[in-house]
Formats: C-alpha cells, structure tokens, sequence
C-alpha cells in the first residue's frame, strides 16, 4: 500500500501549502483513516495534537504503527 504520489522517493514527498489545514484534515486526505492505519504523527521532530494547524515550513512525519511479537 503507497499514500505517497507515484514517483515520490522512499514515501517522501512535498504537498501544497494550504493555510488551516490541520494534521487531522492531511491524515483524513491522505486516505490514512479510511484504510484503518493506526498511526502516529510527529511535526518538526516532535508530536503535535490532531487539531495542530500545519504551517508552510512544517515538516510533518506520518509514521504507520506495527504490531507483533
């Protein structure tokens, strides 16, 4: 499963700045919700709460939850 743009390198890749846009609203665009992903998120290294609003130079990572044993 790939969330990130075909030809993007390693799942990384940039996205439009739109101003508002929380770290909630980019996981529900994403898709990352409707697949089931437990996930967490970290902005500029650190974690943010859902409502957290994103600004322009935020480097947020979306990092998918493993389980197992």
């Amino acid at each position: 499963m790939k969330l990130a743009p075909e030809g993007s390198e390693k799942g990384s890749f940039d996205t439009e700045y739109r101003s508002g846009l929380t770290i909630s609203g980019l996981v529900t665009e994403l898709g990352v919700r409707e697949r089931g992903i437990k996930y967490s998120v970290m902005v500029n290294n650190s974690r943010k709460p859902e409502d957290y609003v994103i600004c322009d130079s935020d480097t947020v990572l979306i990092i998918p939850l493993l389980a197992g044993g």
